[in-house]
């Protein structure tokens, strides 16, 4: 039977953004954005986000180990569908989720804003990454999320769609 092209329900998707090191003063604003964009996919989508705030913060679980988290994450990630990538700030985590997710075969969205993205202020190395499936320039949440939106569905086809072989059992 054919595979519809719909990202599988029973899987998620995950979000790496700046956590460690994130300034106090734009602490609450950012942890709101990521959420929203999480709102967003599990109501577009019908897929929930994984958001490693919501489990392993690393201001209210301070107390978790760099193994435990490592274990975490690289864990999630490998379970996920795909990863989403806010890039806005520098972020060693977010790196090394990408390149989990690459080793995963996993493709990822990469979130940034576009004057960031025009002054060239995110790595080549991210941005040539292999798994990097779409690079989102966005003016403003709106706009970031209907370009999200667009490429995670574009990409469900991509991604989701079973070897013609396959598609027999």
């Amino acid at each position: 039977m054919p595979h519809d092209g719909k990202w599988d329900a029973r899987k998620f998707a995950y979000f790496t953004g700046k956590l460690t090191g994130l300034p106090e003063d734009r602490r609450a604003e950012t942890l709101e954005l990521y959420e929203d964009i999480a709102e967003y996919v599990e109501t577009r989508f019908s897929l929930k986000v994984y958001l490693p705030h919501k489990v392993s913060d690393p201001v209210a679980h301070k107390d978790w180990t760099p193994a435990q988290i490592d274990q975490l994450d690289r864990r999630a990630v490998t379970m996920s569908s795909f990863v989403i990538a806010m890039v806005n700030d520098d972020s060693v985590g977010a790196g090394i989720e990408i390149e989990l997710a690459y080793h995963a075969a996993k493709p990822v969205f990469l979130l940034v804003e576009k004057d960031k993205l025009d002054a060239r202020l995110v790595s080549r190395l991210t941005r040539g990454n292999p798994t990097v499936a779409v690079i989102i320039g966005y003016t403003d949440i709106n706009d970031m999320l209907e370009q999200l939106g667009d490429a995670i569905a574009e990409t469900a086809q991509k991604y989701t769609r079973l070897p013609p072989a396959l598609d027999l059992i």
